[in-house]
């Protein structure tokens, strides 16, 4: 019984990042909760943590435990909880979801029915993917299959692009071409979301056949931000519809010319652990994520 206290402390410290949080979370005295860790320590004979000044930072093994465990002990968790205060209802299980910031604001949030408790994390595809192998997430919402055998993926939609600007830089009058549109932004102010380009020169070397030639003025790693300098006139930008498209419905962006049918698709995934596929709170989370049909009203679908 203590074995299974001590592993349901270093999971609650683990997670909060300090010995006084997971204390809380545990409903322990910050000394009790520092006891049951070192007890934990010298019976694994490795540390789980390393001190700071700040909290605590697990230990390469401290990582290694907690993909061990935390899948077990968060089955166990609400059950639990439920015998120690005599409860006879089971909460629902949060549900601990990675995903960029701009998707999970755009197209994760309006696909969640109410009821559902959720931590989100933010990051990109390769951290948070790590996080869920780790046991550290539920689900992780990537562009992009992760290609490990312990993990399994749902499509939940593609989304478009679109080349836009702020209506003061917009050409005045219509560009014919996607030859005179390479022409015309030669030299133009570009903003995007890092530095090095990925799906703007793909666009530019096989739709414009010719390499990037625009004037990269920003770099900012949140879509939102790049929308927002488009917005104010800092440059130009291939953007994801599903973030430029209330700006360009308010007219505050322009569309420079059409480009959706040059430019693929990004799909999107909702990766789960094949080992949780019987939780069936998290397939239906899932399920609510690839079904068009759960959006509230006014939101806007990715996939369109």
């Amino acid at each position: 019984m203590a074995a299974s206290e001590w592993l349901r402390t270093f999971v609650a410290v683990y997670r909060s990042g300090s010995v006084s949080g997971g204390a809380s979370q545990r409903g322990l005295s910050q000394p009790a909760a520092s006891q049951q860790i070192a007890s934990l320590e010298r019976r694994l004979g490795f540390p789980v943590f390393n001190r700071t000044p700040h909290g605590v930072e697990p230990t390469r093994r401290g990582r290694e435990l907690l993909a061990r465990v935390a899948d077990s002990l968060d089955r166990l968790e609400q059950v639990l909880v439920g015998l120690e205060t005599g409860t006879e209802a089971i909460p629902t299980p949060t549900i601990r979801v990675g995903s960029s910031a701009e998707f999970f604001s755009h197209a994760v949030l309006p696909r969640v029915g109410p009821g559902t408790p959720l931590v989100a994390r933010f990051g990109p595809d390769a951290e948070i993917v790590d996080l869920l192998s780790q046991g550290e997430l539920d689900v992780a919402v990537t562009s992009t299959t992760p290609g490990r055998r312990s993990l399994t993926t749902t499509p939940i939609g593609m989304n478009r692009f679109t080349l836009v600007g702020a209506p003061v830089l917009a050409p005045t009058a219509p560009i014919a071409s996607l030859s005179e549109l390479g022409s015309w932004l030669v030299g133009k102010p570009w903003v995007a979301y890092s530095a090095e380009l990925p799906m703007t020169r793909r666009f530019w070397q096989s739709a414009l056949d010719r390499p990037f030639g625009g004037d990269l003025c920003l770099v900012a790693p949140d879509l939102r931000a790049v929308a927002s300098a488009v917005e104010h006139g800092l440059g130009f930008s291939l953007l994801p519809d599903f973030v430029c498209a209330d700006a360009l419905d308010r007219g505050a962006i322009v569309e420079l010319h059409p480009v959706a049918e040059v430019v693929p698709g990004e799909p999107w995934f909702a990766c789960t652990r094949i080992a949780d596929l019987d939780r069936v709170a998290l397939t239906r989370f899932v399920a609510d994520l690839a079904h068009p049909a759960t959006l509230r009203p006014g939101a806007s679908d990715v996939s369109r």
